[in-house]
């Protein structure tokens, strides 16, 4: 049976519920499960800076772990690990000084290397190669979400560092997955060195939780989830949520924002939405796993106006729950919704507002855009995603992994 190293970093924050357990740590877990259900043999590799959070996550423990075997990285593991109820200046501090030390400082592990080459192939669903994976002479697989930072910033050497390290270790020898055929195109235009054959499109999956559960939820109101960024174009979606409810004297409706770092985002939404009326919005904060389908369930609409997707995820959760959505008309999101909901220009307003008045005043059509996404997620499955990865892996190697 062949041996994969799987890169477990994103999942390192498990036992965190903040902004970590984003899009990218919901696809590594399912991945994780769907690959394990196969009987795969796994064995986790994890950056040495998140090497002790991983190491005490109970659920994960039965599956060996490795990381780097530098002294002086684990020592720095240790470190970050014993401080990470430390104020947020100490913990930032602290990141930045040893990136400086990953950066400028790295030696070559040989023990590292070896230990690494011992598998079969490395397979990574976001997190970016450490140096002792570049260095292994291993086939390397890994799973490219979207090209944002490319598009916001070029790439430009004072790029975030994170992203940068994503983006910077793309190459002409490993294979890649894109989780849209949007996100597989732009990496073929802006990585022009990367084979056509060695990138395939496969699209994500939706876990079975999310499904049509509503409650006695008397209060109305339009759903929207994500984490803040001027992409993700929410206050376009506010000020047109707005202008609907007051143009149609609507008093019994709500705007519902789940999502990270909402606290930094009401600063700004003070600044912008002075002449509005702001009792009509409300914030969640992070939205915990299991409180989601309800949310998703007693929505009236779910509105998700991104300017760009690699995917979107919570369009393909809303309609798994018998959510109406309304969402943009580029990137990947045609790709996810077809045409189970309303697709706007995302620079529209004109277009916003009669979706929002289409689904409010329609209840046929708001229903049968609910049932036609309800079948539509069912297309999407962690396993069809997982099989098409390993027969893409399969045809690479020239043998079976399972």
């Amino acid at each position: 049976m062949m041996k994969l190293l799987f890169d477990c970093t994103e999942l390192s924050y498990y036992d965190e519920n903040n902004g970590h357990r984003a899009g990218v740590f919901y696809v590594a877990l399912n991945l994780f499960n769907e690959l394990k259900r196969r009987g795969i043999d796994i064995t986790f590799y994890c950056d040495f800076r998140r090497y002790y959070f991983m190491k005490n996550i109970s659920e994960f423990r039965d599956i060996p772990l490795i990381t780097s075997n530098s002294h002086i990285n684990r020592l720095i593991a240790r470190i970050l690990y014993k401080t990470k109820d430390f104020p947020y200046i100490i913990k930032t501090a602290l990141t930045i000084l040893f990136r400086i030390y990953d950066a400028h400082f790295y030696r070559k592990n040989k023990k590292s290397i070896a230990e690494i080459e011992e598998f079969d192939l490395y397979f990574s669903p976001f997190t970016p190669p450490s140096k002792d994976i570049q260095d292994a002479q291993i086939p390397k697989f890994r799973m490219l979400h979207d090209v944002i930072p490319v598009l916001e910033t070029g790439m430009a050497k004072n790029a975030k560092a994170w992203y940068y390290k994503v983006y910077n270790t793309i190459n002409d020898r490993d294979f890649y997955f894109a989780n849209s055929e949007c996100t597989r195109l732009d990496v073929l235009k802006y990585f022009p060195f990367v084979k056509t054959e060695n990138i395939k499109t496969t699209l994500l999956g939706v876990n079975e939780n999310f499904k049509p559960c509503k409650s006695d939820e008397k209060k109305k109101y339009v759903f929207s989830l994500c984490t803040l960024g001027k992409r993700k174009n929410i206050i376009f979606a506010i000020k047109n949520f707005i202008t609907f409810i007051e143009k149609n004297k609507i008093d019994d409706l709500y705007l519902v924002l789940g999502g990270s770092n909402w606290k930094v985002f009401e600063a700004e939404l003070d600044r912008t939405l002075k002449q509005y009326d702001k009792s009509k919005i409300i914030l969640t904060g992070y939205v915990k796993d299991e409180e989601l389908p309800k949310l998703y369930s007693d929505a009236l609409m779910f509105i998700y106006p991104s300017l760009y997707e690699g995917f979107g995820l919570p369009v393909l959760e809303a309609m798994k729950c018998g959510c109406p959505v309304i969402t943009s008309n580029t990137s990947s999101l045609p790709e996810v919704i077809g045409n189970a909901g309303i697709k706007i220009d995302p620079k529209s307003d004109e277009e916003l507002i009669n979706a929002y008045e289409k689904f409010y005043y329609d209840n046929f059509y708001r229903e049968l855009c609910a049932e036609r996404g309800i079948i539509r997620a069912r297309e999407f499955t962690w396993e069809k995603c997982c099989e098409e990865m390993l027969s893409f892996i399969n045809e690479k190697l020239n043998q079976p992994i399972k």
